[in-house]
């Protein structure tokens, strides 16, 4: 059989170089592949990588083809887009395309950046945005989605004038509202020095820029009502409590509701990943698909938290989100979609990651939409995430932006869908053009989860800072670098490539995709290689880089590495030390073909521990078995681990034979009385802020997030209580490096009296364990006495009994 490569390179146009920033096109300005399940018009935000490729990756994505205005009429920076040219060139194409998604802001004033002044004045606005009614008069079939943001608190952050009063004009449009809008009377002295430090001209526009734009958002709100606009968003733009958006946004929506269009017009936070939403609602809405999303919190639960620069419950704005990509948010375990949101607080991510990898073992489609850290990946997710899955395996993952994962898994649904449910081609020459727009479709989608995660993890968490670091080292402005931006740029992509090349190898090369039907059977496929990557700095400025990959996807039967996957779960089962004990671990094993296959599954296991019988399996298409493997525990030394091989051994039909493996650890510890999972409960003296007292007993050793701080103070205590009288006799504390407790007391409460097992002056170590003779008591409490600058900080708190155990 003759060997078939499909290969789809994403950034179709050469890379250029615009003041040494990159410049890459993902799609071909104005045309696109012949064969897809539509065409879109896409007017963006701006040029940067978010703004402007994931909204024609996430068409792509869902086998639709984006076309854009020509990228130099887009502007960049400080420097404004060309609004006029942009409309005429969407004018001139939306004839020949399915729908539109368009930025009003790029329209209207230039981009983003530009809309926070006031250089574009209101009749230009308007007479700009009329290109809305002629091109709705001249195609009324077409459906519309536009989006609009609500000005944030100040303007851009810069070294030199204006920007470098940015943080004065964010604190002064707070105090602005809570005083004239408020009536704080209390604070307008406060207010008033606050304006008093900023230029009048510098305030005047910041004026003239909210009055515009509240304008022209009202008047969005009347061409929805009127026909114009099919569907309209209007983002919030970095939202804190108080502010000037609030009664902005009150207004809008109470002219929403006075026009009847409250189903048609959305208000919520987001800016930058609006373009990506609505193309996704575009694609799920023309595939017919309405995906169920159920979701699933890390920490604190999204009713409870509120993400950084937002100012509604997490859980109802990623309901927003969905309901805008045309899904429902549902408590069914069996949703289409299983939403994976990372949110802050106290509390393990280890459960979280458990979850996930189960979820991910079974083939169903996860996303994580990662928040707790703003504007970059969790770190701490990432590292237990690593050695559970394999990144390529997700439907989306976006550091600090859930929208993205949302709409990268919907329009992954989408594709999914079989032709007589979605818009597409059946069989014959026509099933042939669908398989070629599938396989696009898992490239680009594949393409975009990599792009995400070489920029808002590799990059914005290992080499951004070096970056920035670089500019001011060399006098210059890390926001706006206008000196040594060829050199920074260089250094960006010197650090990030080999970075990222690591990242393809090791979570990507060899993942399987199910690409979807093409009315006859199921398309199957892998990822191949990446021939390279088109990378640099997106902005003259060190918070964005482009990544773009060029991939290839292998349909051929002769690329794959296996025809099955497999996990262990759980991934870790932990044990009583020196116990002989029966520890279940469960093979996972999916066939990732459109044929079956034969299994045979076994565990090896550490010399003197029972192993399980080998089980011979027949999985059919895309099947997924549960295997339960029995192993007995021998003797395991506390606080050691031990690895359990899990294995098999399967051919398919045409006789290839694979072999795959992956790890199960078992580890010895001991019970730890102190934690609330195990019913313990806490008090303190006090506590600073969010660091509440109950994060020392929530099992998470690592988290910033989770830690216990107090307020400035001569002395502190904490004390842990027990459900019941326990033994103990070691005491071991999880401290914050830098700011070490110097001197502390270890007190037990034995028979209702307060006994002191630990004495600690001039403690320089972060983690500190102190033993001592067994004692049964019913409580244990730090006395603390010195500290570095008077506050107390820990991360844990851990109690157990070692001896006679």
């Amino acid at each position: 059989m003759r060997r078939y490569i499909k290969r789809v390179v994403l950034a179709a146009l050469p890379a250029v170089l615009i003041a040494a920033t990159f410049a890459a096109p993902p799609a071909a300005a104005g045309g696109g592949p012949v064969d897809s399940f539509g065409q879109l018009a896409v007017v963006p935000l701006d040029d940067r990588p978010f703004t402007w490729y994931t909204p024609t990756a996430i068409a792509e994505a869902g086998g639709h083809t984006a076309i854009m205005p020509p990228k130099e009429l887009l502007g960049q920076y400080f420097t404004r887009g060309d609004g006029d040219a942009v409309g005429q060139w969407w004018r001139k194409n939306a004839r020949s395309v399915d729908g539109s998604v368009v930025a009003v802001p790029m329209l209207a004033y230039g981009g983003l950046v530009a809309s926070r002044s006031c250089d574009t004045d209101l009749a230009t606005a308007r007479r700009r945005l009329q290109v809305l009614d002629d091109v709705k008069r001249a195609n009324p079939r077409q459906p519309v989605y536009a989006f609009d943001v609500i000005m944030r608190l100040t303007i851009e952050p810069t070294s030199g004038y204006p920007g470098q009063y940015s943080g004065a004009i964010r604190r002064w449009s707070v105090l602005m509202d809570q005083v004239e809008n408020l009536g704080r009377e209390d604070l307008r002295a406060q207010y008033e020095q606050e304006a008093a430090g900023i230029p009048t001209q510098i305030r005047q526009d910041y004026l003239c820029a909210r009055a515009r734009n509240h304008q022209i958002n009202q008047e969005m709100i009347k061409r929805v009502a009127a026909g114009a606009v099919d569907y309209l968003v209007l983002g919030q733009d970095d939202a804190s409590e108080f502010g000037p958006h609030r009664p902005e946004k009150e207004a809008l929506a109470a002219l929403t509701r006075r026009l009847g269009v409250s189903d048609r017009v959305k208000i919520y936070p987001g800016a930058d990943v609006l373009g990506a939403l609505l193309v996704a609602k575009h694609v799920t809405e023309r595939q017919k698909a309405t995906p169920t999303v159920k979701v699933e919190w890390s920490r604190t639960p999204g009713e409870s938290w509120v993400a950084p620069y937002q100012d509604l419950p997490y859980a109802t704005l990623v309901d927003e989100y969905v309901r805008t990509v045309h899904g429902s948010v549902v408590n069914n375990k069996d949703a289409d979609i299983l939403l994976m949101a990372n949110t802050a607080g106290g509390g393990s991510l280890e459960p979280f990651a458990d979850r996930v990898h189960e979820a991910v073992a079974e083939g169903r489609l996860v996303a994580i939409g990662d928040d707790a850290v703003a504007g970059k990946v969790d770190t701490e997710l990432r590292d237990l995430l690593a050695p559970r899955i394999r990144i390529g395996e997700l439907a989306g993952w976006s550091g600090w932006n859930i929208g993205l994962s949302i709409a990268q898994a919907a329009v992954r649904y989408a594709v999914l869908q079989p032709p007589s449910k979605a818009r597409g081609w059946g069989s014959g020459q026509a099933g042939h053009k669908r398989s070629a727009v599938l396989l696009r479709a898992a490239t680009a989608h594949t393409a975009l989860l990599l792009h995400e995660h070489v920029h808002t993890d590799l990059y914005r968490n290992q080499v951004l800072p070096n970056v920035k670091a670089f500019a001011e080292q060399n006098g210059d402005d890390p926001q706006h670098i206008t000196k040594v931006l060829p050199q920074a740029n260089a250094l960006a992509v010197k650090e990030l490539r080999p970075l990222a090349d690591e990242l393809f190898a090791t979570e990507f090369a060899g993942v399987p995709l199910r690409l979807g039907t093409d009315g006859r059977r199921d398309q199957i496929a892998v990822v191949h290689r990446n021939d390279g990557w088109a990378m640099g700095l997106a902005w003259s400025r060190y918070q964005e880089m482009g990544a773009y990959p060029r991939l290839t996807l292998s349909t051929s039967a002769a690329d794959r590495t296996s025809a099955a996957s497999l996990a262990a779960v759980p991934y870790r089962t932990v044990v009583k030390p020196e116990s002989t004990i029966q520890a279940s671990i469960t093979a996972v094993l999916r066939n990732d073909t459109a044929d079956p296959v034969v299994a045979t599954v076994t565990a090896e296991v550490p010399a003197g521990w029972g192993a399980p019988k080998p089980v011979r399996v027949v999985l059919t298409p895309f099947q997924v078995r549960r295997i339960p493997l029995a192993v007995t525990v021998d003797k395991l030394a506390p606080e050691t681990t031990a690895t359990v091989t899990v294995k098999t051994e399967h051919t398919t039909m045409d006789g290839r034979r694979y072999t795959v493996s992956t790890p199960a650890y078992v580890t010895a510890v001991w019970r730890n009385l102190a934690l609330a999972a195990n019913g313990a409960t806490v008090t303190a003296s006090g506590y600073w802020q969010q660091y509440q007292p109950d994060r020392v007993i929530d099992g998470n050793r690592v988290s910033a997030g989770s830690r216990w701080i107090t307020e400035v103070g001569d002395r502190h205590w904490i004390e842990v209580r027990f459900p019941r009288a326990e033994p103990l006799d070691t005491v071991t504390l999880y401290q914050y490096s830098g700011y070490v407790l110097t001197g502390y007391d270890i007190l037990a409460e034995v028979d209702g009296t307060w006994r002191t097992v630990a004495e600690i002056r001039g403690n320089q170590d972060a983690t500190t364990q102190h033993s001592f003779a067994s004692v049964t008591a019913t409580a244990v409490r730090l006395d603390i006495s010195a500290t570095r600058d008077k506050r107390a900080r820990l991360y844990e708190l851990e109690v157990i009994h070692r001896s006679g155990a």
